[in-house]
């Protein structure tokens, strides 16, 4: 029987080629869709190309729904800027579907519908990041903060959650490279999104109309 090594470069060697090639095509990706968008804007807006087209198609189908607040827009918001990289004030346009006429209890369900899959993505996305992160902050540091989010970190988890404009999709990524419990992760971020987003809604119904 072969001998495992369990030594600290060990954990950092690891599945190496596998982690590599993640990264490669993460690094491409990224490059080319950030290589096209700049070609777009910069070069081809007013072209006659097929892909032109198709871009600018995405783009007004994305506008109508967002504009007249329909269920996909909905949860287009929640499934996009639930995203740890996307930037969106999502609070905020959750009030501006409120004002446009979404049911606020269906707008509800649908941004948490939404979180499930964007959040349970940021999650994965930082597991990929649990090695690197082992090596930058060492195998010491790093068990003893993971160790700490899943003994204490639950009201943290939750208040992040719950609190609005608080950074709640960097910090489902941040535990997912820590391999934070997966069932606390669900409880909490769903029970805590729910209530701050139900809270929002009756706020909106009874004051501010």
């Amino acid at each position: 029987m072969e001998e495992q090594d369990f030594s600290t470069q060990a954990i950092f060697t690891y599945n190496y080629p596998k982690k590599l090639r993640f990264a490669v095509i993460t690094i491409v990706t990224v490059s080319l869709v950030t290589l096209l968008l700049a070609s777009y804007f910069l070069f081809l807006k007013n072209q006659d190309f097929a892909l032109v087209h198709l871009i600018q198609n995405i783009g007004a189908h994305f506008n109508y729904h967002f504009s007249n607040a329909t269920t996909l827009g909905v949860l287009y918001a929640s499934l996009i800027g639930g995203l740890f990289f996307v930037l969106l004030p999502l609070e905020g346009l959750f009030i501006a579907f409120l004002r446009a006429g979404a049911n606020p209890y269906v707008a509800t369900i649908l941004y948490v519908a939404g979180f499930l899959i964007s959040f349970t993505l940021n999650y994965h996305m930082g597991g990929r990041l649990n090695v690197f992160t082992k090596k930058v902050t060492g195998s010491k540091k790093f068990y003893k903060t993971k160790g700490f989010l899943n003994k204490h970190g639950t009201l943290g988890v939750f208040l992040l959650n719950i609190i609005p404009f608080a950074p709640s999709q960097p910090l489902s990524a941040l535990l997912g490279i820590f391999n934070y419990n997966k069932t606390k992760f669900y409880v909490y971020f769903v029970s805590g999104q729910l209530i701050k987003y139900l809270a929002i809604s009756i706020l909106y119904i009874y004051i501010l109309t």
